[in-house]
């Protein structure tokens, strides 16, 4: 059993397909910036927290400065030319251990996160998957193991399934290194490998960032009624 210490975001792209000429964690749901939901669900599961920055970085520096202090700044300078598998080993450098790797533009129900966290002690590389609802899903394709676990079995951008690729995966700190291709495209190489299912939203496009908000209030009227 090796627990999760740390968590390493993704923030560097440019986002180009949504086309609001900020990184996509900036974008504010419910007057909430993505990073900080994000930050405020791994804040009480994870030891340490990097976020990776580059494009408008001013951006995130400027909110972690003023509002998350604890966290550590990775710059990717060269964010441009480099992809997210790249920007995530950049972040886990340094880190020993195993850490939780996950995208910047995603909106997470903090109790599917923690269950997440929680699972990944048990194993050395865990993959996370959500109902298919994304406008540019990453299908995966499951299996149940004996004992009811799921198992991963494929990837594909055109074979439908009823599950995506949830962009979060926990995994060793080198998982990454020196990968040129996309993350799923290092997971499949690891494949059949547990996989966990997580609520989420992940925002891409325009479409995507309706539904995040439709999520947010869903998310917000849980926590209303459970308190």
């Amino acid at each position: 059993m090796q627990p999760v210490e740390y968590a390493v975001i993704a923030a560097a792209g440019i986002g180009s397909r949504l086309g609001h000429g900020m990184p996509k964690c900036m974008l504010e749901i419910g007057g909430v910036t993505l990073l900080s939901r994000l930050i405020h669900v791994l804040e009480p599961v994870v030891r340490r927290i990097h976020v990776v920055v580059g494009y408008r970085e001013e951006m995130i520096v400027d909110l972690v400065s003023r509002r998350h202090r604890n966290v550590v700044l990775v710059r990717n300078p060269h964010y441009r030319t480099t992809n997210t598998a790249q920007s995530m080993a950049l972040g886990a450098r340094g880190c020993k251990g195993k850490i939780l790797f996950l995208d910047g533009d995603l909106l997470i129900e903090p109790r599917s996160l923690m269950s997440f966290v929680s699972f990944s002690a048990d194993s050395d590389l865990t993959i996370g998957v959500t109902p298919s609802i994304s406008e540019n899903p990453v299908y995966a394709h499951t299996t149940s193991a004996p004992g009811g676990s799921m198992i991963v079995t494929g990837f594909s951008r055109t074979d439908a399934s009823s599950l995506e690729w949830a962009n979060v995966f926990s995994g060793n700190a080198q998982f990454l290194d020196e990968e040129k291709d996309y993350v799923f495209n290092r997971l499949e190489r690891h494949l059949p490998a547990v996989a966990f299912p997580l609520n989420l939203r992940e925002v891409d496009t325009v479409a995507d960032l309706v539904e995040a908000k439709r999520f947010a209030q869903e998310l917000a009227a849980i926590q209303d009624v459970s308190k």
